[in-house]
């Protein structure tokens, strides 16, 4: 009886614990999310923001709760680095390969989540951070593209297919300055018009 009772409040402390955890987070979410923020100032809000983009990475994509997750990602202003990450973080290669209908049923969230973070990276939801690009992310996403490509070479396709010119059109050394090449002395205009002959 008392082996019984112990493991009923442990299983309701840890529940509780959890719910304060999800708690927490959205809390932070809500603040991020909303305008009003209370007064507070640039230098308050730019690490609460970096706050949200650490849970992110740090997210336990086996114990998580896939809800936390899914409002951590939906925060608009998270970089494309971050969102790839994310992505590789759940283990994508042990599902890329099976229909949604094949997936079991105690990885059915995670796949769930992995298609919704596929769909926002592809349609442009996430943008490049200028000043790294993919650079805290490149060699991983390397990796997959050229899983990918051999996928193509064989002829199977996997669940998740990303766009390869538009991963290596993306720069990591930050923003690319266009220099414009210096043009010689012209004459003026007036100048030209009367000492040029019209064929030239």
């Amino acid at each position: 009886m008392a082996t019984q009772f112990f493991r009923k409040f442990s299983a309701l402390a840890e529940d509780i614990r959890d719910e304060q955890e999800i708690n927490a987070q959205e809390a932070v979410m809500n603040r991020l999310t909303t305008d009003d923020w209370n007064g507070a100032s640039a230098s308050e809000v730019v690490p609460e923001f970096a706050a949200v983009q650490k849970a992110a990475l740090a997210f336990d994509w086996n114990t998580g709760d896939m809800r936390v997750l899914g409002r951590l990602m939906s925060k608009l202003g998270l970089d494309l680095a971050t969102a790839v990450q994310v992505f590789l973080n759940g283990r994508p290669r042990e599902l890329n390969y099976l229909r949604k209908d094949e997936v079991a049923l105690e990885d059915s969230a995670r796949s769930a989540m992995l298609d919704c973070l596929h769909k926002k990276i592809c349609c442009g939801f996430y943008l490049p951070d200028p000043n790294v690009g993919l650079a805290p992310v490149r060699a991983e996403a390397g990796r997959w593209i050229a899983a990918q490509k051999d996928d193509r070479a064989k002829g199977r396709v996997g669940r998740w297919v990303f766009d390869e010119r538009k991963f290596e059109a993306i720069s990591d050394d930050g923003p690319r300055q266009i220099i414009m090449p210096q043009q010689g002395k012209r004459r003026p205009m007036l100048l030209r018009l009367l000492m040029e002959p019209p064929w030239a």
